[in-house]
């Protein structure tokens, strides 16, 4: 475009301008064709996790978001509805709405664990499904501090001089 203008002494023509136009609209109106999930991308190492897991004590609640061809967050077709499966019982899955309004997807596990659980998040506007694999895992965070008793062991000291209270 550049070269045109130097061409034309700076200004660009009618029809140029036009086309210019077509695109920008082109670009505000790409209408939504998948379903995202914001779930963050989670490495060891340098290398990207497949699955995203859930602590057996935690309830997890996941925006959705719909996306155009090029992958920017456009909004959900007006009436639109989602609908949720998951591929176990073992996880119990909700369509929610957070305080604004938007829809969010509700993990709850069932189980203490369990690999390999496909949640599928599908609308009917037919938009591309979202697809993710979750892990349940048993929560190990230390919660309390606990004594040891059975396992103690003694060492002779001198007597106390002191009587006591």
């Amino acid at each position: 475009m550049a070269a045109y203008r130097k061409q034309n002494g700076g200004k660009l023509s009618h029809q140029l301008r036009i086309v210019r136009f077509a695109w920008a609209l082109i670009a505000l109106y790409d209408p939504p064709k998948k379903i995202v999930l914001a779930i963050p991308r989670v490495t060891r190492r340098g290398v990207l996790m497949p699955n995203f897991e859930i602590k057996d004590d935690t309830v997890i609640t996941v925006p959705i978001h719909t996306t155009n061809s090029a992958g920017v967050v456009e909004p959900a077709p007006a009436g639109d509805v989602f609908t949720v499966t998951s591929s176990s019982p073992s996880l119990g899955v909700a369509i929610g709405s957070d305080a604004s309004g938007n829809p969010t997807l509700i993990l709850t596990p069932l189980v203490q664990a369990s690999p390999n659980i496909t949640v599928t998040v599908s609308d009917k506007a037919g938009l591309a499904v979202a697809t993710q694999i979750v892990d349940i895992v048993q929560d190990n965070t230390p919660t309390n501090v606990v004594l040891d008793l059975a396992d103690a062991t003694s060492a002779p000291q001198a007597v106390p001089t002191a009587t006591g209270p």
